[in-house]
Protein backbone atom coordinates (compact mmCIF):
# COMPACT_ATOMS: atom_id res chain seq x y z
CA UNK A 1 0.00 0.00 0.00
CA UNK A 2 2.77 2.44 0.91
CA UNK A 3 4.30 2.27 -2.57
CA UNK A 4 0.97 2.77 -4.35
CA UNK A 5 0.20 6.32 -5.55
CA UNK A 6 -2.71 8.12 -3.95
CA UNK A 7 -5.71 7.99 -6.30
CA UNK A 8 -8.20 10.85 -6.21
CA UNK A 9 -11.68 10.34 -7.65
CA UNK A 10 -13.92 13.39 -8.08
CA UNK A 11 -17.67 12.80 -7.92
CA UNK A 12 -20.02 15.61 -8.99
CA UNK A 13 -23.44 14.96 -7.47
CA UNK A 14 -26.81 16.67 -7.45
CA UNK A 15 -30.15 15.14 -6.46
CA UNK A 16 -28.95 11.54 -6.96
CA UNK A 17 -29.56 10.08 -3.51
CA UNK A 18 -31.04 6.88 -4.99
CA UNK A 19 -27.67 5.86 -6.43
CA UNK A 20 -25.22 7.88 -4.36
CA UNK A 21 -24.35 5.36 -1.65
CA UNK A 22 -23.53 2.62 -4.16
CA UNK A 23 -21.34 5.03 -6.13
CA UNK A 24 -19.44 6.17 -3.03
CA UNK A 25 -18.88 2.66 -1.73
CA UNK A 26 -17.72 1.46 -5.15
CA UNK A 27 -14.80 3.91 -4.84
CA UNK A 28 -13.92 3.72 -1.16
CA UNK A 29 -14.21 -0.07 -0.93
CA UNK A 30 -11.55 -0.56 -3.61
CA UNK A 31 -8.79 -2.85 -2.33
CA UNK A 32 -4.98 -2.70 -2.58
CA UNK A 33 -4.94 1.05 -3.29
CA UNK A 34 -4.90 4.31 -1.35
CA UNK A 35 -7.88 6.35 -2.52
CA UNK A 36 -9.66 9.57 -1.62
CA UNK A 37 -13.09 10.52 -2.93
CA UNK A 38 -14.09 14.15 -3.30
CA UNK A 39 -17.86 14.59 -3.60
CA UNK A 40 -18.94 17.96 -4.98
CA UNK A 41 -22.60 18.67 -4.18
CA UNK A 42 -23.86 22.23 -4.78
CA UNK A 43 -26.95 21.89 -2.63
CA UNK A 44 -29.03 18.74 -3.08
CA UNK A 45 -32.34 18.70 -1.18
CA UNK A 46 -33.18 15.01 -1.62
CA UNK A 47 -31.32 13.65 1.41
CA UNK A 48 -27.94 13.45 -0.32
CA UNK A 49 -26.21 15.67 2.23
CA UNK A 50 -27.44 13.65 5.18
CA UNK A 51 -26.38 10.42 3.50
CA UNK A 52 -22.94 11.80 2.67
CA UNK A 53 -22.41 13.01 6.22
CA UNK A 54 -23.31 9.54 7.54
CA UNK A 55 -20.86 7.96 5.08
CA UNK A 56 -18.19 10.45 6.15
CA UNK A 57 -18.54 9.23 9.73
CA UNK A 58 -17.89 5.72 8.42
CA UNK A 59 -15.01 6.42 6.02
CA UNK A 60 -13.43 9.43 7.72
CA UNK A 61 -10.96 11.59 5.82
CA UNK A 62 -10.96 9.34 2.77
CA UNK A 63 -14.35 10.90 1.90
CA UNK A 64 -13.97 14.64 1.32
CA UNK A 65 -17.24 16.59 1.09
CA UNK A 66 -17.81 19.98 -0.53
CA UNK A 67 -21.25 21.59 -0.48
CA UNK A 68 -20.43 24.83 -2.29
CA UNK A 69 -22.41 26.26 -5.23
CA UNK A 70 -20.90 25.67 -8.65
CA UNK A 71 -21.48 26.56 -12.30
CA UNK A 72 -22.42 23.04 -13.32
CA UNK A 73 -20.85 19.62 -13.70
CA UNK A 74 -17.68 20.75 -15.48
CA UNK A 75 -17.01 23.38 -12.85
CA UNK A 76 -17.58 20.84 -10.07
CA UNK A 77 -15.09 18.40 -11.62
CA UNK A 78 -12.51 21.15 -12.18
CA UNK A 79 -12.80 22.32 -8.59
CA UNK A 80 -12.47 18.79 -7.31
CA UNK A 81 -9.37 18.15 -9.40
CA UNK A 82 -7.86 21.34 -8.04
CA UNK A 83 -8.42 20.14 -4.47
CA UNK A 84 -7.39 16.52 -5.08
CA UNK A 85 -4.11 15.33 -3.53
CA UNK A 86 -3.57 12.30 -5.74
CA UNK A 87 -1.12 11.65 -8.55
CA UNK A 88 -3.69 9.40 -10.26
CA UNK A 89 -7.04 10.97 -11.09
CA UNK A 90 -10.51 10.00 -12.25
CA UNK A 91 -14.09 11.25 -12.32
CA UNK A 92 -17.15 9.20 -11.48
CA UNK A 93 -20.69 10.51 -11.67
CA UNK A 94 -22.86 9.77 -8.65
CA UNK A 95 -25.21 7.45 -10.54
CA UNK A 96 -22.41 5.24 -11.92
CA UNK A 97 -20.10 2.81 -10.14
CA UNK A 98 -16.60 1.36 -10.28
CA UNK A 99 -16.02 -2.37 -10.57
CA UNK A 100 -14.06 -4.11 -7.79
CA UNK A 101 -10.33 -4.02 -8.49
CA UNK A 102 -10.56 -1.22 -11.07
CA UNK A 103 -8.23 1.20 -9.31
CA UNK A 104 -5.62 -1.43 -8.51
CA UNK A 105 -5.57 -2.28 -12.22
CA UNK A 106 -4.78 1.27 -13.36
CA UNK A 107 -2.68 2.68 -10.49
CA UNK A 108 0.69 1.32 -11.59
CA UNK A 109 0.11 2.28 -15.22
CA UNK A 110 -0.28 5.95 -14.30
CA UNK A 111 2.41 6.32 -11.65
CA UNK A 112 4.92 8.07 -13.91
CA UNK A 113 6.17 11.65 -14.43
CA UNK A 114 5.14 11.95 -18.08
CA UNK A 115 1.50 12.60 -19.10
CA UNK A 116 -0.45 9.37 -19.44
CA UNK A 117 -4.06 8.21 -19.58
CA UNK A 118 -5.78 4.86 -19.70
CA UNK A 119 -9.25 3.63 -20.51
CA UNK A 120 -10.96 0.29 -20.11
CA UNK A 121 -14.39 -1.15 -20.64
CA UNK A 122 -17.65 -0.22 -18.94
CA UNK A 123 -20.89 -2.13 -18.58
CA UNK A 124 -24.37 -0.64 -18.70
CA UNK A 125 -26.88 -1.11 -15.89
CA UNK A 126 -30.43 0.02 -15.26
CA UNK A 127 -31.80 1.83 -12.22
CA UNK A 128 -31.78 -1.39 -10.19
CA UNK A 129 -28.21 -2.29 -11.11
CA UNK A 130 -29.13 -5.01 -13.60
CA UNK A 131 -27.15 -5.46 -16.85
CA UNK A 132 -28.65 -3.43 -19.66
CA UNK A 133 -28.20 -3.07 -23.44
CA UNK A 134 -25.50 -5.71 -23.79
CA UNK A 135 -25.29 -5.16 -27.55
CA UNK A 136 -24.28 -1.50 -27.02
CA UNK A 137 -21.66 -2.61 -24.50
CA UNK A 138 -20.32 -5.11 -27.01
CA UNK A 139 -20.21 -2.52 -29.76
CA UNK A 140 -18.31 0.02 -27.65
CA UNK A 141 -15.86 -2.65 -26.53
CA UNK A 142 -15.28 -3.62 -30.15
CA UNK A 143 -14.71 -0.04 -31.27
CA UNK A 144 -12.47 0.78 -28.33
CA UNK A 145 -10.18 -2.24 -28.55
CA UNK A 146 -7.70 -0.20 -30.62
CA UNK A 147 -7.24 3.54 -30.49
CA UNK A 148 -6.42 6.31 -32.93
CA UNK A 149 -7.24 10.00 -32.95
CA UNK A 150 -9.05 9.63 -36.27
CA UNK A 151 -11.22 6.83 -34.92
CA UNK A 152 -12.11 8.96 -31.89
CA UNK A 153 -13.16 11.76 -34.24
CA UNK A 154 -15.80 9.45 -35.73
CA UNK A 155 -17.60 8.98 -32.37
CA UNK A 156 -16.97 8.96 -28.66
CA UNK A 157 -16.56 5.25 -27.98
CA UNK A 158 -14.77 5.85 -24.65
CA UNK A 159 -16.84 5.43 -21.49
CA UNK A 160 -16.11 8.36 -19.16
CA UNK A 161 -16.34 6.38 -15.92
CA UNK A 162 -13.67 3.94 -17.16
CA UNK A 163 -11.01 6.58 -17.89
CA UNK A 164 -8.16 7.54 -15.56
CA UNK A 165 -5.13 9.80 -15.95
CA UNK A 166 -2.23 11.21 -13.99
CA UNK A 167 -1.66 14.71 -12.69
CA UNK A 168 0.87 15.42 -15.42
CA UNK A 169 -1.78 14.79 -18.09
CA UNK A 170 -4.36 17.01 -16.38
CA UNK A 171 -1.81 19.83 -16.04
CA UNK A 172 -0.75 19.46 -19.68
CA UNK A 173 -4.14 19.06 -21.39
CA UNK A 174 -6.07 21.54 -19.26
CA UNK A 175 -9.33 21.48 -17.37
CA UNK A 176 -12.87 20.75 -18.55
CA UNK A 177 -14.42 23.47 -20.71
CA UNK A 178 -17.06 25.24 -18.61
CA UNK A 179 -19.07 26.06 -21.74
CA UNK A 180 -19.57 22.37 -22.46
CA UNK A 181 -22.37 20.72 -20.53
CA UNK A 182 -23.02 17.57 -22.57
CA UNK A 183 -19.75 16.51 -24.22
CA UNK A 184 -17.05 17.87 -21.93
CA UNK A 185 -15.60 14.37 -21.58
CA UNK A 186 -15.33 13.90 -25.36
CA UNK A 187 -13.51 17.22 -25.70
CA UNK A 188 -11.15 16.18 -22.90
CA UNK A 189 -10.33 12.81 -24.52
CA UNK A 190 -9.53 14.55 -27.80
CA UNK A 191 -7.20 16.94 -25.98
CA UNK A 192 -5.59 14.02 -24.14
CA UNK A 193 -5.10 12.25 -27.48
CA UNK A 194 -3.19 15.23 -28.85
CA UNK A 195 -0.70 14.79 -26.01
CA UNK A 196 -0.28 11.00 -26.23
CA UNK A 197 -2.33 7.90 -27.13
CA UNK A 198 -3.96 6.10 -24.20
CA UNK A 199 -3.14 2.76 -22.69
CA UNK A 200 -6.10 0.57 -23.70
CA UNK A 201 -7.27 -2.15 -21.32
CA UNK A 202 -9.61 -5.06 -22.01
CA UNK A 203 -10.71 -4.99 -18.34
CA UNK A 204 -14.19 -4.07 -17.12
CA UNK A 205 -13.54 -1.07 -14.88
CA UNK A 206 -16.93 0.55 -14.28
CA UNK A 207 -20.65 0.57 -14.98
CA UNK A 208 -22.69 3.31 -16.62
CA UNK A 209 -26.23 3.62 -15.30
CA UNK A 210 -29.15 4.33 -17.63
CA UNK A 211 -32.22 5.74 -15.89
CA UNK A 212 -34.97 8.26 -16.76
CA UNK A 213 -33.37 11.28 -15.06
CA UNK A 214 -29.87 10.73 -16.46
CA UNK A 215 -28.56 13.55 -18.61
CA UNK A 216 -27.84 11.20 -21.50
CA UNK A 217 -31.41 9.89 -21.40
CA UNK A 218 -32.99 13.34 -21.28
CA UNK A 219 -30.76 15.08 -23.84
CA UNK A 220 -29.53 12.42 -26.25
CA UNK A 221 -30.06 14.51 -29.38
CA UNK A 222 -28.44 17.60 -27.93
CA UNK A 223 -25.50 15.53 -26.70
CA UNK A 224 -24.92 14.08 -30.17
CA UNK A 225 -25.13 17.54 -31.76
CA UNK A 226 -22.58 18.85 -29.28
CA UNK A 227 -20.25 15.92 -29.98
CA UNK A 228 -20.35 16.59 -33.72
CA UNK A 229 -19.48 20.25 -33.14
CA UNK A 230 -16.58 19.21 -30.91
CA UNK A 231 -15.31 16.69 -33.45
CA UNK A 232 -15.49 19.37 -36.16
CA UNK A 233 -13.37 21.74 -34.08
CA UNK A 234 -10.73 19.10 -33.35
CA UNK A 235 -10.66 17.92 -36.98
CA UNK A 236 -9.81 21.39 -38.27
CA UNK A 237 -6.51 21.32 -40.11
CA UNK A 238 -6.38 17.54 -40.47
CA UNK A 239 -7.21 17.59 -44.18
CA UNK A 240 -8.96 14.76 -46.00
CA UNK A 241 -8.72 12.28 -43.11
CA UNK A 242 -10.36 14.76 -40.79
CA UNK A 243 -13.19 15.40 -43.26
CA UNK A 244 -13.69 11.66 -43.75
CA UNK A 245 -13.88 11.18 -39.98
CA UNK A 246 -16.55 13.89 -39.72
CA UNK A 247 -18.59 12.31 -42.49
CA UNK A 248 -18.59 9.00 -40.62
CA UNK A 249 -19.35 10.84 -37.37
CA UNK A 250 -22.55 12.25 -38.91
CA UNK A 251 -23.68 8.81 -40.04
CA UNK A 252 -22.91 7.14 -36.71
CA UNK A 253 -24.68 9.93 -34.84
CA UNK A 254 -27.83 9.37 -36.88
CA UNK A 255 -27.68 5.66 -36.11
CA UNK A 256 -27.12 6.28 -32.39
CA UNK A 257 -30.19 8.52 -32.22
CA UNK A 258 -32.32 5.67 -33.51
CA UNK A 259 -30.83 3.17 -31.05
CA UNK A 260 -31.27 5.39 -27.99
CA UNK A 261 -34.79 6.34 -29.00
CA UNK A 262 -35.62 2.64 -28.94
CA UNK A 263 -33.81 2.11 -25.60
CA UNK A 264 -35.18 5.19 -23.82
CA UNK A 265 -36.33 4.12 -20.35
Amino acid sequence: MASSPLISIVMPSFQQVAYLEEAVRSVLDQERVEVELLVMDPGSTDGSRELLEALHREYGGRLVLHFDPDRGQSDAVNRGMGLARGRVLGWLNSDDRLRPGALARVAGLLDCPEPRWVYGRAGMIDGRGRPHASFIVGYKNWRGRRFSLYKLLTENFISQMAVFWNRAMWDRAGTLDLDRHLDMDYDLWLRFARVTPPVVLADDLADFRVHPSAKGSLQTGEQLDAALATARRHAAGLGFRGEAALLLHRFLGWRTRLVYRWLKP
